[in-house]
Parts: C-alpha cells; sequence; structure tokens
C-alpha cells in the first residue's frame, strides 16, 4: 500500500483498562491504532494513570499518550474537548461502558466528530443519539442491528468487514492444522467469573492428560493460589501469565477453551477450533453468530454474570453443572479429529483479512490512502 502522509489526519481514542471487564477495550482500540498510524494517521491515546501501565508492558503499543487530570466527568468531558481542539482531530473515539448517553450528551466537540465502540450497550439503552458520527461494531451480523434507528446520523461500520486485529495476527507464520497439539484455556485479562483454577481442578479428577497451554491476563486475582496447584499438580501444564504474544500462541491450539469476549475474533483469525464461554450479557450476540459459522462452540445456558448474586448453594450447584460440562465437551472434541479439521476448516473459509482498508475508509473517504490492498502486515 502506497501510503500519502496526511498532517491533516488525527484521531483521539478514550478508552480504559479494567480489572473487571480485563484489557479487551484497550486491546481493540490498539489493533484500531496500528492500523491507522500505517496509514499516516496521527493517533492520541486519552488514559488515566491506571491504563498506562498496561501499555507501558507492550512492545507493540503505537500512537502517543495523553494522561487525563481530570476527576469528575465534567472536568474530564471539558479536558476531552480541549485536547481535540488543540491537536486539530478529526474524531474523538470512545471505548467503554462508561460513555453512556449522558456522559456523550455533555461532550461539545466543535469540529471533531464522535464515534463509539458498542457491544450492545447502545442497542440496550433503546435511546437515539442523534450526536454520534460513527458506530463501530465489527462482531459478525452486526450489520443487520437496530443502528440506523438509534444513531440516525451515524456512519455505520457494522459487521465482520470492519473488524481489525493486532498486527502480530497479520504477521504470524500459519501452522498446519496436523501440527497443532495443544489444549489452550484462557478466560482473559481478569477472569471476573473464577473458572480458571475450578476447571483445571475438573481436568485433574478427569485422570485424562492432555497437553494444556494455559493463558492468564495481568488482572487474574488468584495467581498464588494457581501457583500452588500447578506444583503439585499431574497435568501437563505450561502456564504464561500476561501474554503478550497471543497469536503464536492460538496457532499451537488442537482446540481452545476461551472467555467469549473479544478474544474469539482472535481465534477466529488463527482458525482455532474453539469452546466459547459467555460471561456476560453483551458477549450472546456474537457468540451466537460465530457458533453459526461453524468453527465454535458456545456455552451461554448458565447467565454466568450471575454467579457473584447471593444464592450461594444455586450458583454453586450451577457452576459446578457449567465446568463438568466443559470438561466433558472438551474431551468429547479432542477425540474427534475429523470435527476439529472440519471446525478449522470453516474459520480460515469466513474470517476477515481487510477490515482496516473499510474502518479507514470511512473515516477519511476523501484520503487518497486507501485501496483493495490496505493492511497491516508490511
Amino acid at each position: 500500500m502506497s501510503i500519502i502522509p496526511n498532517p491533516m489526519q488525527c484521531v483521539v481514542i478514550r478508552v480504559e483498562a479494567s480489572v473487571d471487564i480485563g484489557l479487551g477495550h484497550l486491546m481493540r482500540c490498539l489493533a484500531l491504532a496500528q492500523g491507522l498510524v500505517k496509514c499516516q494517521v496521527r493517533v492520541i491515546f486519552a488514559l488515566s494513570n491506571t491504563s498506562l501501565e498496561h501499555c507501558q508492558k507492550r512492545d507493540d503499543w503505537v500512537g502517543e499518550i495523553y494522561l487525563l487530570s481530570s476527576r469528575t466527568t465534567a472536568n474530564e468531558q471539558q479536558e476531552l474537548k480541549q485536547l481535540c481542539s488543540d491537536e486539530q482531530a478529526n474524531w474523538l473515539i470512545l471505548d467503554g461502558y462508561q460513555f453512556d448517553f449522558d456522559y456523550r450528551r455533555f461532550l461539545d466537540l466543535k469540529g471533531c466528530r464522535l464515534a463509539m465502540f458498542d457491544d450492545g450497550q447502545l442497542l440496550d439503552a433503546k435511546r437515539q443519539d442523534s450526536k454520534l458520527a460513527m458506530v463501530i461494531n465489527w462482531a459478525n451480523g452486526a450489520d443487520t442491528l437496530a443502528y440506523n434507528r438509534l444513531s440516525p446520523n451515524a456512519l455505520h461500520c457494522t459487521g465482520a468487514k470492519y473488524r481489525v486485529l493486532r498486527r502480530e495476527f497479520y504477521q504470524v507464520t500459519e501452522i498446519p492444522f496436523e501440527m497443532r497439539t495443544r489444549l489452550i484455556i484462557t478466560f482473559g485479562g481478569s477472569d471476573p467469573s473464577e473458572l480458571t483454577l475450578p476447571l483445571l481442578q475438573h481436568f485433574e479428577a478427569s485422570a485424562i492428560r492432555l497437553p494444556i497451554t494455559l493463558i492468564t491476563g495481568s488482572g487474574y486475582q488468584q495467581l498464588d493460589e494457581l501457583e500452588r496447584f500447578l506444583n503439585v499438580s499431574r497435568l501437563s501444564i505450561e502456564h504464561i501469565h500476561d501474554c503478550h504474544k497471543m497469536a503464536e500462541v492460538y496457532q499451537q491450539g488442537r482446540l481452545v477453551v476461551s472467555a467469549a469476549g473479544g478474544s474469539q475474533f482472535e481465534l477466529l483469525h488463527c482458525a482455532a477450533p474453539s469452546i466459547l464461554v459467555v460471561s456476560a450479557e453483551n458477549q450472546l450476540f456474537a457468540s451466537e453468530q460465530a457458533s453459526k459459522q461453524g468453527w465454535c462452540y458456545v456455552s451461554h445456558a448458565i447467565a454466568l454474570d450471575q454467579l457473584r448474586q447471593p444464592q450461594k448453594d444455586a450458583v454453586r450447584e450451577a457452576k459446578e453443572q457449567l465446568l463438568e460440562q466443559l470438561v466433558q465437551k472438551t474431551l468429547a472434541l479432542w477425540h474427534q479429529p475429523e470435527q476439529l479439521q472440519n471446525m478449522h476448516s470453516k474459520a480460515k473459509d469466513v474470517r476477515q483479512q481487510n477490515g482496516l482498508e473499510h474502518i479507514y475508509t470511512a473515516l477519511y473517504p476523501e484520503s487518497p490512502n486507501h485501496s483493495p490492498e490496505a493492511s497491516i502486515d508490511e
């Protein structure tokens, strides 16, 4: 792709990392930023100190970082307005559940246009928002949802054609399926439903030994207890904490048991047969659409976002049932190589490769930088 630098293109991204929701929002914003920087767009991340350490740990971080000093929402809105004005930003992109209708209503950006990532919160609110100039939801089938009614003035970058992943996923060398040997288990950046250790304990009790790669995120809160278990376990487990090379690991997966958040798009790109575990309502739509594509199974019979409610006995029983089902499904699939090969092939057939081209064109339709060959793997 031939890039023509354009100093007039600038995007501000307001996003946060969180112990509760993990790094999913931050990682998809990084993916978009990597693509935009490749297209010579200036990218500025507006962050708090909480997120700064996550950014500094990564060797693939791009864009400038502006640390917000505001302590209140009102002051933050004014600070963002001033930042966008000072840097002559064309777009302010919001990603986070806290940026709701009331937050957006009091943003007065003047010449800067407002965009937001949506996982369904805009749809759930059922409030028309005429201030939005762009909505981004790159889940499969999101282009069929009611965004035209709820954001009538916005460009709708919805559906898989707009999906962008971090550049590591475009650069990794693909491993043939017959050479993939690992069972990969990962429940996101923080594992809020606390499934990692109990699932391993169920595998231990099953008396069946598989080569397991376990990934825990930087927000995982049971690391000491997990390490004690690993020291005495008879399971063959490779444990990677705070992994920054997810593409390389996913390529090794004969089967993956994963949280059903944004990592499902990475698994699809790596053509990794998967069992996706839904732990929140906003994961249901994308996960159900993924299951229809045939490359994964979805476990959402139990509402895992209710596991912290006070019905302790019922919760404990429901969680045990879920864990037993996951073990049984994993072991059954592991011994069906033809089925796993079929899931792998279906993933390769439906994965999206050129989302950057589409989303960049939507942001800057008059730019000469977009072309059918646009990618971030160069």
